[in-house]
């Protein structure tokens, strides 16, 4: 069962053109499918970009499958010129509901004083055991531009670019990164060449 939160159709600006970069083969990817196949009635959040390849893959994995697009969120909110703070309200889920969370690159499109709140947010929503997968631009990233991860299978993931999101991009090093998520632990982490980093967490 599919889930979607609110409102997710991109404006009509957006293009739905195929990947057109592949970015990865991602091993932390792999480890998270792996981690969901084993839970039972497993249930994730996916914080989007929002595309179809995801929501048909993932669908596939897991008993439920949650969505809130937390880019779009940030997009409505910079466009009405208003604080990011309120964002936290669209995932206003139950405690211990989901068994695992696709982040994204959603931290590096948080400023100081959102992200903080990020790791405990995410931790009253996982049940024990339960990871989120982040993935983070280089510290030296210069491009700004909104990318979704689209998925091709359990370690293939493409960029598609999102030109109808506009998000400052806020990069950090992996220590800043890791603080900005406790209490969750890190449990595995990847630096690739291009400088894309991935993390896997775990709420103990």
């Amino acid at each position: 069962m599919v889930r979607l939160a609110g409102i997710y159709q991109p404006s009509s600006n957006a293009t739905h053109s195929p990947p057109t970069e592949m970015a990865f083969t991602s091993k932390t990817l792999t480890a998270f499918i792996q981690h969901i196949k084993a839970r039972p009635d497993p249930h994730i959040l996916d914080m989007g970009p929002v595309c179809s390849e995801n929501i048909n893959f993932l669908a596939q994995k897991v008993h439920q499958l949650f969505i809130c697009d937390m880019f779009i969120r940030l997009d409505q909110k910079h466009q009405k010129g208003q604080a990011p703070g309120g964002v936290w309200q669209h995932i206003d889920y139950a405690p211990d509901t989901f068994d695992g969370i696709l982040m994204w690159g959603l931290p590096g499109r948080l400023d100081a004083d959102v992200v903080g709140q990020l790791g405990k947010k995410c931790h009253r929503l996982l049940k024990a055991g339960g990871l989120v997968m982040v993935c983070a631009l280089g510290e030296n990233k210069k491009n700004t531009r909104v990318d979704a991860f689209v998925l091709a299978g359990d370690s293939s993931i493409s960029f598609r670019g999102q030109p109808h999101l506009d998000l400052a991009l806020y990069t950090r090093n992996t220590r800043e990164l890791v603080d900005s998520l406790a209490p969750l632990k890190l449990v595995q982490s990847f630096l690739f060449r291009n400088g894309l980093r991935e993390f896997l967490f775990r709420k103990e």
